[in-house]
This record gives C-alpha cells, structure tokens and sequence, in this order.
C-alpha cells in the first residue's frame, strides 16, 4: 500500500500533545500524511515532544483553512464518531473500513480518515462530508476515546489490513468528494425549483438523496450522468417559466 494515498485529519485539534502522539502512531504503522484543519492549539511546540521520533510528521503536516479543502481530491473519506443518530447514516467498524482502504489504495485512490476535536468530535456537517462513518466499538460505561487513542486504534487496522494485502479486484475509480458534492448542490437547486424540495425539509430529504447515491460508489462519468439529469431539470423548468434559485446552480462540466 502506498502511503501517499492515505491522509489522516484532524479536524480543529486543541491539544498539542494529540496531534504529536497521533503523528507517532501515524509513523508506528507506516504512515505519514498528517492534515491540520484550522488549528487550535495554544502551545503548538508541544507536539514535536510528543512526536518522539516522528517529528518530521508534524513538521511536514498540511495546515488547511476547512474541511472540504482537505477532502478535495479523496474518492473516499472516513469520519470516526460514536454518536449513530438517524440522520448520519450507517457505519463500519475500523476493521472494514481499513480494508476498503487497501483496496482502494492499491488501485491509487486517495482516501482520508477524519477525526474531530478532543471536546466534542464531529459536528453533523462535518461528518455529511465524508463518504462514511466508522465507529469504534467500546464499552458503554466508557464510549469515548482520546483523540490519538483513536487515530491509533484506526491506524493499527491500515496497518494489518495492508499487511494482510489479499487479491481483491480493483474497483472502478469513484468520482471524488469534491465533483460528488458539486453533484448534490446543483440537485439541491434544481429540485427545489421543481418542488419535488421544499425548504423546511430540503435537508434531511436531500441527506436521504445522498446516503442512496453514496452507496453506489459513483464513477466520475456517473456523476456527469446526474449532472446532465440536473441540466434536462433546469431547462424544463426554464421551459415553464419556473424562478432560478437564488444563488442558481453551481457551475461545472458536462
């Protein structure tokens, strides 16, 4: 497996001293794309005491302004959470999203593991970000884990899924976040023109819409396929003399 196609993120880290140890565990299990997501952290120098040996991990980490930005050119994204509310969605254990990272790996598909900040994980939008929730599975009593116990526990199963490799067909390439969000911005506009949204339940309908197209894994020109559906909309809606949403539909190619 390839390194390079795997980044771990830590969405708006508050302890110095998490964001070393996990560029540690990161290092113990072959690994070393670390991504910041607007940093908070009051002694920033503390994590290279905390990186013992894997300094060059945190000194060579991407510091970026918000999520989607790190997320743009992944095909898959996984977001580590312990709520399982209804409006997020299934989710996967470490162990199966770890294999799916291999494989996808293996065909040069980039992916990223997501993990909140140590006070109150991942907000719901965040987690809508990412193409998958995994959970950890811990004892009731005591559900929460600390932010680089988390990243460890994550990063062993990489580690094993990858040495354990295996001869699982290489999968289509998938279109990524970045085109399949573009893809439900512009569904979300033209359906609400059309009424088949309306606002006070665009949200959680537009959620259902996605959690449906998620689970086919689309192809770049699958998504083209339903960017073209979105146009036909627009156009009969011109046609019928229906309004343009507000901000109109984002551009992109055909």
């Amino acid at each position: 497996m390839n390194p390079e196609t795997l980044r771990v993120i830590l969405v708006r880290p508050e302890e110095a001293g998490n964001v070393g140890a996990a560029a540690r565990v990161l290092k113990n299990f072959g690994l070393r794309r670390l991504v910041l997501v607007a940093p908070r952290l009051a002694r920033p120098q503390e994590a290279y005491k905390w990186a013992r040996g894997a300094e060059e991990i945190v000194e060579g980490a991407d510091v970026v302004e918000d999520l989607p930005r790190a997320l743009a050119s992944c095909s898959r994204a996984f977001a580590t959470t312990r709520r399982r509310g209804k409006h997020r969605g299934g989710f996967v254990t470490p162990d199966r999203a770890a294999v799916e990272t291999v494989v996808l790996a293996e065909a040069g598909q980039e992916t990223a593991w997501v993990f909140g900040p140590e006070s109150r994980g991942l907000a719901t939008g965040e987690v809508a970000l990412c193409s998958d929730r995994v959970v950890i599975p811990t004892a009731p009593e005591q559900p929460s884990l600390n932010l680089a116990q988390a990243v460890a526990v994550c990063g062993y199963e990489i580690h094993r899924a990858a040495r354990a490799g295996g001869d699982a067909p290489r999968p289509p390439r998938e279109a990524t976040l970045a085109e399949r969000s573009a893809l439900y911005d512009h569904l979300r506009a033209e359906l609400l023109r059309i009424g088949f949204l309306l606002p006070h339940t665009a949200e959680s309908r537009m959620a259902g819409l996605q959690r449906l197209v998620e689970r086919s894994r689309p192809t770049p020109k699958e998504v083209r396929l339903l960017r073209g559906l979105a146009r036909q909309i627009g156009w009969a809606a011109d046609r019928a003399g229906l309004p343009p949403e507000e901000d109109g539909p984002p551009e992109g190619t055909d």
